[in-house]
């Protein structure tokens, strides 16, 4: 009987040991600066929801999350799980099995998202608001007597988290240098203003989708739909999108649109190949104009930049072809104080170079300031086991 009441107490000890380990823990990730914390435990694993709310690129987040985890259960024989969230959505899932003593990173969720989102959310990020500033350059080299003619803008965006998944963002482009381009160019007007839902499915089957409502890059305005599919293994995925949207421009603040809408579509067929951090894809796709053809694009990742070519080819159009990328700016960590709108860089800048200089075909739309070639493989569980160290 002794033995029985010492083994109860010493199981009873132990769970109040592993809940305070819990309650540090979830502490120690909101000092360093993560948010949406929520942590549970059960008798296989500890699970922690988090969201990498202060580190400019969330591989970077990620490794500071297993550092603080491995550290905190350093004397559990357990499993730890970390679901990494972006607007409260689940993205990924960081699995650390202490007999390997490895992390695996993959986009599937199982019962342990079920068993930590029904948690108390810790520095929580709904209704926490960014102004963060777009460095915009475009190039073009279209006259004989002059190499480059150059738009430089600095854009300033307020976005804002509404609720899980939603984000509203409006834009304004503040002209520094504008050589060639448009005259609109060269006034203060707004630039993309947006209100989008992201979501995934319910039933765990890596299904994701993103709904965007609201003025695009492109002079472009309308709804959007995006969503993809990544197929076991998750090297191969499918991304399609699909638009209703008319014409629109600002004349400073005096927004002009048309009210005939049309469609616009894209559908994609993407392989990773980890070894090199390479993506190839190949979509067809209906551009601004209307002209339906084929692009193919390779886009190389590293640490802190993305560097892609493509080719492009239309049945109205000559071959187009071209190279862009994408560079991580400092700072690449970023404080918040309470709700009060945090200041900062966006996260990359780039650009796109079309080396056929062609001028009305192939053209393409953005429905957000922060979508980018980056920013879209930020959570691709490849790159983060090879890049979060």
């Amino acid at each position: 009987m002794k033995r029985i009441l010492a083994s109860v107490l010493v199981f009873i000890w132990s769970v109040a040991l592993l809940a305070a380990d819990i309650d540090g823990i979830v502490h120690r990730l909101e000092g360093a600066g993560f948010a949406d914390i929520r942590a549970a435990q059960t008798d296989e694993y500890v699970v922690v929801a988090l969201s990498c709310d202060s580190y400019r690129l969330p591989v970077e987040g990620l490794a500071r999350a297993r550092q603080i985890l491995e550290g905190a259960l350093a004397d559990e024989d357990i499993m730890i799980k970390v679901i990494c969230t972006d607007r409260n959505v689940p993205q990924v899932t960081m699995t650390y099995n202490p007999s390997s003593g490895r992390w695996h990173t993959t986009r599937s969720l199982d019962e342990s998202w079920d068993v930590v989102k029904v948690e108390p959310r810790t520095a929580s990020s709904i209704g926490r608001s960014e102004l963060l500033f777009y460095p915009q350059i475009t190039i073009k080299n279209l006259i004989i007597n002059q190499v480059y003619q150059s738009l430089f803008q600095i854009s300033p965006a307020f976005e804002v988290s509404l609720w899980p998944g939603m984000k509203f963002s409006y834009q304004l482009k503040y002209p520094i240098f504008n050589d060639g381009f448009d005259v609109s160019e060269s006034r203060v007007h707004p630039g993309m203003i947006t209100l989008s839902q992201s979501f995934r499915d319910p039933w765990h089957l890596n299904v994701f989708g993103k709904v965007t409502a609201g003025v695009f890059s492109s002079n472009r305005y309308g709804l959007a739909l995006e969503a993809w599919y990544y197929f076991p293994g998750e090297r191969f995925s499918v991304d399609a999108q699909v638009a209703m949207m008319a014409n629109c421009l600002f004349d400073g603040f005096v927004f002009k649109y048309d009210k005939h809408p049309y469609l616009r579509w894209n559908v994609a067929l993407n392989y990773y190949y980890p070894p090199l951090d390479t993506q190839f894809t190949l979509r067809m796709q209906k551009f601004l104009l209307g002209d339906v053809g084929l692009k193919y694009e390779m886009i190389r990742h590293f640490d802190r930049c993305s560097i892609g070519l493509y080719a492009e080819k239309s049945k109205i159009a000559q071959l187009n072809v071209g190279f862009r990328f994408q560079v991580s700016i400092p700072p690449y960590r970023m404080k918040r104080r309470g709700y009060a709108p945090r200041v900062s860089t966006s996260t990359a800048m780039g650009m796109s170079y079309n080396s056929n200089n062609e001028q009305f075909y192939y053209k393409e739309f953005r429905t957000e300031a922060s979508d980018n070639i980056l920013w879209k493989n930020a959570f691709n569980p490849f790159f983060i086991d090879s890049h979060a160290r």
